[in-house]
C-alpha cells in the first residue's frame, strides 16, 4: 500500500544542520529518514522521544544556591574539627 507523503519545511542553524547530516550519514541514513524516525517516535510515545527539562543551573538563583551549598560543604570538609563517622559508628548510632 502506498502511503501519501507531505513535505515539511523548517529553519535551523546551518552549522547544526551540517553536523546533524554528518552524524546521520555515518549512521547510514539520510536526514529525511532521521526526521521520520523522530516524528514516528514522537507519535508512538505521545511526546518527545527524550526528556525536555530546564537546567536548574541555568537559572541564576539556582546557581547561587548550588554554589553556596558547595562552599558550605567544602568548608566542612576542610575544617579539622569536622568528625565523620565510620559505617559501623553510623549503624550503632542509628541502632542498626
Amino acid at each position: 500500500m502506498l502511503v501519501a507523503t507531505a513535505q515539511a519545511n523548517f529553519r535551523l542553524n546551518s552549522q547544526a544542520k551540517e553536523q546533524f547530516e554528518a552524524i546521520v550519514n555515518q549512521l547510514g541514513m539520510t536526514a529525511s529518514t532521521a526526521y521520520n524516525l523522530f516524528v514516528n517516535a514522537t507519535i508512538r510515545r505521545q511526546g518527545l522521544p527524550f526528556d525536555v527539562a530546564l537546567d536548574p543551573l541555568a537559572r541564576p538563583e539556582e546557581s547561587a544556591k548550588v554554589a553556596a551549598e558547595l562552599e558550605r560543604r567544602l568548608a566542612l570538609d576542610n575544617d579539622p574539627n569536622t568528625k565523620y563517622l565510620t559505617l559501623e559508628e553510623s549503624k550503632r548510632k542509628l541502632g542498626l
